[in-house]
């Protein structure tokens, strides 16, 4: 019987996506594990046979050789217990993994890996791109979570993989009607990053009954502690939660927030999961101009692009939300799904051939 390892270097609750493989395991009755790094010291659920748990809490003021010897660690943490294992094929998921791991991978496991590269990690530094390429020639196949990606990877046959996690998104049901009453419910949902740009957010909504500024995630008590202390009251927070409840925020939603910035090679190029539960539940999006997010958006007329979050931002997304037709909407919401769902069976196709090929 097979057996697959899942191999990362973040929490699960960071790896939302990852159903796009547990999903398939668990219906091919495949044995698989989970090895990763810690960083929060919570308990987190998974669905598959043993979760191994490196337990690497992440202090702001520790030194950067400090944080690297911890990264080491778990490098050997990781490599005992795929060695005593004994493992058929490695799901290596998200980029830091993807580079502590090159050297090993390329040299022990050529061919019965996968990687799945989800951000930017310095790849335009020619050391970094030098163990990507490395890494990516000599694995069976390699995701990537954006088309914008290629612009600064190795050139290689990449599949694209969209970011629909059905697992959460089949609990909602997609609506049928915009709710233009007010407040319109703005919801970030995630692990939440780039304060600065969320404060100046904050500030240009501040008391704006037309509006509910939410944020829901990791590090949202910073923006509540902030909103406290500069009397911003037409607001909503919740802090992490588990990856099941993701669906309940998007239901609490009218415009999804994917204001993260840009001129960012990270934030230039990637295309957000927000994309999806903005598409599937019929909500449009917002997104920051010069973005890989903005030829998307542009191209269906599903959402709204911000050039600057100044004091007009809200009077110019009011007026453009009323003005919205929700027919005209939905057409382009099932227009895009439909492109998704015929790229993610090529995935499908990989899979069944390096990971559950008597399936």
């Amino acid at each position: 019987m097979k057996k697959i390892a899942i191999l990362s270097a973040v929490n699960i609750k960071h790896m939302s996506l990852i159903s796009l493989y547990t999903e398939k395991l668990i219906k091919d009755k495949i044995t698989f594990d989970i090895i990763y790094m810690d960083k929060y010291g919570e308990e987190e659920e998974f669905s598959g046979n043993e979760k191994y748990v490196f337990k690497n809490i992440i202090n702001s003021k520790d030194t950067k050789l400090k944080k690297i010897i911890k990264y080491f660690r778990f490098k050997k943490f990781a490599i005992n217990i795929i060695e005593k294992n004994n493992y058929d094929f490695i799901i290596v998921w998200n980029d830091i993994a993807i580079f502590m791991f090159a050297t090993y991978l390329a040299k022990y496991w050529k061919g019965k890996y996968c990687l799945n590269v989800r951000d930017y990690c310095g790849q335009k530094n020619p050391f970094i791109f030098k163990r990507f390429k490395h890494v990516i020639s000599n694995s069976a196949f390699t995701t990537i979570s954006s088309d914008g990606y290629r612009s600064f990877l190795p050139s290689y046959n990449y599949l694209q993989v969209h970011s629909l996690n059905k697992e959460i998104l089949s609990k909602i049901k997609p609506r049928e009607l915009f709710q233009k009453d007010i407040p319109i419910r703005i919801s970030f949902v995630g692990n939440i990053r780039f304060m600065d740009i969320n404060k100046k957010i904050l500030d240009v909504f501040k008391n704006d009954k037309r509006f509910k500024v939410q944020f829901y995630g990791t590090n949202a008590n910073i923006l509540k502690k902030y909103a406290q202390e500069n009397d911003i009251k037409n607001t909503d927070f919740h802090d992490s939660f588990q990856i099941a409840q993701t669906s309940q925020f998007i239901q609490n939603t009218d415009l999804v927030n994917n204001l993260y910035g840009n001129e960012n090679v990270g934030l230039d190029y990637a295309l957000s999961i927000k994309l999806y539960h903005g598409i599937y539940y019929r909500t449009p999006i917002l997104v920051f101009a010069k973005t890989h997010m903005e030829k998307i958006i542009s191209k269906y007329n599903i959402g709204y692009v911000v050039s600057d979050i100044d004091i007009d931002l809200p009077n110019r997304i009011y007026n453009w939300y009323q003005s919205l037709d929700f027919i005209k909407f939905n057409e382009s919401c099932e227009k895009l799904l439909n492109e998704i769902e015929e790229n993610n069976l090529e995935f499908e196709n990989y899979y069944r051939r390096y990971i559950a090929p008597e399936f």
